[in-house]
């Protein structure tokens, strides 16, 4: 059908009433929506046209769908935007979105720049969304980033981490616009992880690092080589030491087996085996034993911190017995 421009129609799909305002071309309808609710461009097929001033009959309930792993969505996050009375967006709700049949465990941070804007930790259940933070519009051009890092939870444990550090570019922002079924209307929508590992890591005595999750994206890890006695997973929090000590000499039986080049990753790999142990058990609290040294290690320490989910803050003050030679690392309550 032609339409032009004033005329009054109707969204076949979602029952949105509006009025046409320019011809796009290629059968294509720039809409404004009625409420203030912005602009949608729509084909022809999908429209239809309000006769008088009759209002639009409300639309057919229809039975909801039914879920199977056939249907997953995966885990998404979704920009909804909101406009201002001109049909400009002024900000954007965000919306983290399980379409998984798995419950999740979930750790979001929004970033402008170096910059940390909101954070949030908890579950989410299978098929069910959260409303998070407004985004202002300005913020795209503030090198926006968003942090996501999930866990499925499984009988007798949790998958494995599940982390991706989002982007926003402009351009791409603004053609991933599509009509998201969780939220019944359009929004900005980013797909993060397709399909989530659901099988259980908790009789694990090793795995793969947050940080190797991160770097493989999903992909099929090298095995882990095993950890020292001292830092394989402890039966219960109790029995956790809250101290780690990152001196070769308290990770190795012969120190100077240790090849100057491989040093640091022997330390790395025990830091990150401990921080997943931290995780496990839900510890508050942990020191980081470094040393002074030329800084390196203490520098790399650092630097995973920034990476490990759920840590609050974590700092290198002088410490009655351990000098300034460890880093206190605070985890979310």
């Amino acid at each position: 059908m032609n339409f032009k421009v004033g005329d009054r129609v109707i969204m076949s799909r979602t029952q949105k009433t509006g009025t046409v305002s320019s011809l796009l071309g290629n059968d294509l309808f720039q809409v404004r929506l009625d409420g203030g609710l912005g602009y949608l461009p729509a084909p022809s097929h999908a429209l239809s046209l309000i006769s008088g001033d009759t209002a639009p009959a409300a639309p057919p309930r229809t039975a909801p769908i039914q879920r199977d792993s056939q249907h997953d969505t995966g885990v998404q996050l979704a920009f909804d935007p909101i406009f201002n009375g001109d049909g400009d967006p002024e900000s954007y709700q965000l919306y983290l979105i399980n379409g998984t049949g798995s419950k999740l465990l979930y750790e979001i941070k929004v970033h402008t720049g170096s910059t940390k804007r909101a954070a949030k930790f908890g579950p989410l259940a299978a098929y069910d969304k959260l409303k998070f933070e407004l985004i202002p519009y300005h913020w795209l051009n503030e090198r926006l980033t968003v942090d996501l890092d999930v866990r499925a939870t499984v009988e007798g444990g949790t998958g494995p981490r599940h982390f991706q550090q989002l982007k926003i570019k402009p351009k791409q922002f603004f053609s991933s616009y599509r009509e998201v079924p969780e939220l019944s209307r359009g929004a900005h929508v980013y797909a993060i992880f397709p399909k989530l590992d659901a099988r259980s890591v908790a009789d694990r005595s090793s795995g793969p690092s947050l940080r190797e999750l991160t770097r493989a994206q999903l992909k099929k890890q090298q095995p882990v080589p095993a950890a020292p006695p001292a830092e394989n997973p402890l039966l219960a929090r109790s029995e956790f030491n809250d101290t780690l000590d990152l001196h070769l000499s308290a990770l190795v039986d012969d120190p100077a087996s240790v090849p100057k080049q491989e040093a640091l990753a022997v330390q790395m790999r025990a830091f990150d085996a401990y921080m997943d142990q931290a995780l496990r058990l839900d510890v508050k609290q942990v020191y980081v034993l470094h040393g002074v040294g030329d800084g390196i290690l203490k520098a790399e320490v650092h630097k995973r911190l920034k990476h490990v989910p759920f840590v609050r803050k974590f700092h290198n003050s002088y410490h009655p017995k351990y000098g300034y030679g460890a880093t206190e690392v605070l985890f979310e309550s």
